[in-house]
């Protein structure tokens, strides 16, 4: 996942150094870029989110081997 984002965030970054060096930026570049932008943040909280539930479960799973072993 961290090679997607960070193909994602350099072909957006090109883009928009493409994009203000040869005119101004317009609405459908605007777009695009906030697009990726977006896509990027949620696709992070998303990953977050999981490796929250994986660290509870681990937890969870850390006190059940600790009171088996009492």
């Amino acid at each position: 996942m961290l090679v997607t984002r960070v193909f994602i965030s350099v072909l957006t970054s090109l883009f928009v150094v493409l994009v203000v060096t040869n005119r101004s930026l317009g609405i459908l570049e605007a777009v695009v870029i906030t697009c990726a932008l977006i896509y990027l943040i949620l696709d992070a909280r998303d990953e977050l989110q999981t490796l929250k539930l994986e660290l509870r479960s681990l937890q969870d799973l850390e006190q059940r081997i600790s009171a088996l072993l009492r």
